[in-house]
């Protein structure tokens, strides 16, 4: 049970850590002078990344 808790408290901090990164880069691009179409065009292009890893992993099983 115990291993259960913890596994959750990793989880859900891996989760908020992601989120603070998320909000963090978005202010630092928005500050910089980024639009939100380039925002949009950089999150298309990290979702084509994982998808790629994704797949490449598939591939290899």
């Amino acid at each position: 049970m115990q291993l259960s808790n913890e596994t959750s408290r990793s989880t859900l901090t891996d989760e908020r850590g992601v989120s603070i990164l998320a909000r963090s880069l978005f202010k630092e691009m928005r500050t910089q002078g980024y639009s939100p179409d380039q925002i949009v065009g950089l999150s298309s292009e990290l979702i084509e990344l994982v998808r790629d890893d994704l797949r490449s992993g598939l591939a290899a099983e």
